[in-house]
């Protein structure tokens, strides 16, 4: 009986973090801005590997690195506010 309350209560949980996902505008920009800084690690590393080289590829990686930033940032500092206000 506890295994079916443990699995009804993690699926649960998946559907809730999944709708909140596709419904909230500030989690898909949070979620945009950790691509973003993912995206640019892997640029910095092929740069560091030699596949790509320094110059506009650095200045590429910055860029998203600071978009990357500023939209996790911007995302997850909103939904907080918002879930704060709601409390």
């Amino acid at each position: 009986m506890a295994t079916s309350n443990n699995a009804s209560g993690a699926n649960r949980l998946t559907a809730r973090a999944t709708s909140e996902l596709r419904d909230s505008v500030l989690v898909r920009v949070a979620t945009m801005g950790v691509a973003l800084i993912f995206l640019a690690v892997a640029i910095e590393a092929a740069i560091q590997s030699g596949f790509l080289v320094r110059g506009i590829s650095g200045v590429w990686a910055t860029i998203f690195l600071l978009w990357g930033v500023a939209l996790t940032t911007a995302g997850t500092l909103g939904r907080t506010l918002i879930w704060w206000r709601r409390r």
